[in-house]
């Protein structure tokens, strides 16, 4: 027989007592911790309450699964999983990046709720350790590459590698600008990889991305939540 042992959320670390208090409106067994006095509900109908659903939607979201698909496989409205993906992506930051380090430079078509709106994500990787150093998602103009630029620049980059695109020159010093022949091959297969990965950013399907402020936050579960 299986025996079921809970833990007060609030006293990490330290040996909590529950004792039964009652019960919800629903007919929820509800815990009170005889240490802090918080009350607790550990068996939730609703599958979005649960401990674990974060993490699941993080796993989901990375093998490519769209917002419906999630919403689906998980028992949960594909509403409260948008507010959750949002919820996800404000508690992670942007790591930080190491000074004197070579990066490679390149821009991304996507766009946002129909074709006729072209959107760019400028992105860019550490040369060696190929993790991602910065991103924006904006138009294909010198603000938007600045973004990402400027990123790099403070961080005192030893070589940027970049394709031959006009507006680079006229951002990035000459002394640590290079678009030598296949000094960007490991962002195209980047490239490659999140139109694979990220059903939104396919080629040919059905999805794609209704609202900005989602596609920024499944990006950042992509690129920074390991």
């Amino acid at each position: 027989m299986q025996v079921k042992v809970y833990s007060c959320s609030r006293c990490v670390g330290m040996s909590s007592r529950l004792i039964k208090y009652g019960k919800t409106s629903y007919g929820k067994q509800r815990y009170q911790c005889k240490s802090c006095k918080i009350t607790s509900v550990f068996e939730y109908r609703y599958n979005a309450y649960r401990k674990d659903i974060n993490q699941k939607i993080i796993l989901l979201t990375k093998e490519g699964l769209g917002i419906r698909s999630t919403a689906r496989i998980l028992k949960i409205s594909a509403t409260t999983l948008l507010k959750r993906i949002i919820v996800i992506a404000n508690n992670i930051f942007q790591p930080a990046i190491r000074y004197y380090q070579s990066y490679e430079l390149d821009e991304f078509k996507l766009f946002v709720r129909k074709k006729s709106n072209p959107m760019w994500l400028v992105y860019a990787i550490n040369k060696t350790t190929k993790h991602v150093a910065g991103f924006y998602i904006g138009k294909r103009n010198n603000k938007t590459l600045n973004a990402v630029v400027k990123t790099l620049l403070n961080s005192k980059a030893r070589i940027i590698y970049t394709d031959r695109l006009r507006n680079y020159q006229y951002l990035i010093p000459k002394e640590i600008h290079s678009t030598k022949r296949f000094g960007t091959n490991g962002i195209e297969r980047k490239n490659l990889n999140l139109r694979t990965h990220l059903k939104r950013l396919n080629r040919k399907t059905i999805c794609f991305s209704r609202s900005l402020l989602i596609l920024n936050s499944i990006l950042k579960i992509y690129f920074w939540k390991y």
